[in-house]
């Protein structure tokens, strides 16, 4: 019986002989694990980058806004709600922590004679410290923006490092909006976040006056739940409440958490495609080994002939057809695999340097698990040759 020793360096002489026929038989393997891990090693990083960013908006959050504000975000909503919707609301919930209302304003703002439009947000000063500790405002120059200030401005990173092309805003300078100056108190920490990263803070009287908004109009109300209530429930008694009529939807409500779930769901199906395209040029790996194996047989008759005169057993040469055609499976797999990691991670540093966290999803587990299976699975298409093999009659 040949010793694994022996087995190990026997399957390593006959793939090393022929390089390249080995890279060509092992081609399909290679594409079929790099396109199905890169994609994994993206997609799951998007989906950590996605659901980072919702859940620092709050993930047992509400947010209730005007049914006719269309798409684009919250610069593109043209209505308003009330006070009254905000009333409304808080007869049917129950389990908050509390219920707010928010202003939105899209404006061009002036700073060092250049001109940039820029997203302004604000809470009611009721609830601004609970909001901002929600979202984890952190200031890395000056202060956050506190209820009792009127005349200046919370900048989010990006705003005061590229809002206004290569010059930074820095705290204490001022920004003019509509003629009127607000100094700057606060610049954000960076927190790779599109929204927050991007916009400005401030009270929201201020936002109010230059929105041309009444003192009890909101762009929208934001509901934040407690940890264990039940979000779907709260979200159909808002439905139920502000929209009486089916027909004519006068409020639309999304959350953090279903943009997440419509997200994965998303990426879910891609994951289906992408694995049929993928198990297509694995299949076609397979056959390439087989195809390869079978031709080895033919060329190594001699080989096994003198091996089995020699006391080989049937089974030695079987297990050693089998090995080596799982050999080029872990071989493939692990180039494939490597080589998709490199690029997501080429790429993941490129997002990054664009402002845009995006962190690489790697596991050790998920590297074995795709070396065992890609190994198993050429094993399986190289049994055929091997049992051929070990019928040869010496």
């Amino acid at each position: 019986m040949i010793s694994l020793g022996d087995l190990y360096l026997l399957v390593s002489k006959n793939i090393l002989e022929k390089k390249k026929r080995t890279f060509l038989t092992v081609s399909g393997i290679i594409i079929g694990i790099f396109t199905f891990t890169f994609f994994i090693f993206v997609s799951q990083g998007l989906s950590n980058a996605i659901s980072e960013q919702f859940s620092s908006l709050g993930v047992n959050v509400l947010v209730v806004q005007p049914a006719n504000s269309g798409t684009g975000g919250p610069s593109a909503i043209t209505s308003s709600l009330t006070d009254t919707d905000k009333n409304k609301i808080k007869q049917v919930v129950r389990g908050y922590d509390y219920i707010t209302g928010q202003v939105f304003h899209s404006a061009q703002y002036e700073f060092s004679r250049e001109k940039a439009v820029l997203t302004t947000i604000a809470f009611e000063n009721e609830y601004l410290e609970k909001v901002q500790a929600e979202l984890k405002t952190e200031a890395t120059e000056g202060r956050v923006l506190k209820s009792s200030d009127t005349g200046v401005v919370y900048l989010g990173y990006k705003v005061a490092k590229e809002g206004f092309k290569d010059k930074s805003v820095t705290v204490g300078t001022s920004l003019k909006i509509d003629g009127k100056s607000f100094r700057v108190i606060g610049i954000g920490k960076e927190k790779g976040d599109l929204f927050l990263d991007n916009s400005i803070i401030m009270n929201i009287d201020d936002v109010r006056k230059l929105a041309d908004l009444k003192n009890d109009e909101f762009t929208v109300i934001r509901v934040s739940l407690l940890e264990d209530t039940d979000a779907d429930l709260m979200q159909n008694k808002i439905e139920k409440k502000l929209n009486p009529n089916d027909d004519e939807k006068k409020v639309s409500i999304t959350s953090p958490k279903q943009a997440i779930e419509q997200f994965d769901n998303i990426l879910g199906v891609l994951n289906l495609i992408i694995g049929f395209v993928s198990s297509i040029a694995l299949f076609v790996g397979g056959i390439n080994v087989m195809n390869t194996m079978y031709s080895n047989i033919i060329e190594r008759i001699n080989e096994i002939s003198v091996m089995k005169a020699l006391g080989a057993t049937a089974s030695d040469i079987r297990n050693i057809f089998l090995v080596e055609s799982s050999a080029l499976g872990l071989f493939g797999a692990t180039i494939g695999f490597l080589l998709s990691y490199a690029l997501a991670k080429m790429l993941g540093i490129a997002l990054t340097n664009l402002g845009y966290n995006v962190p690489i999803y790697f596991e050790i587990s998920f590297f074995l698990q795709m070396i065992f299976i890609t190994a198993l699975f050429t094993m399986l298409f190289g049994t055929y040759p091997a049992l051929k093999a070990a019928a040869i009659n010496p």
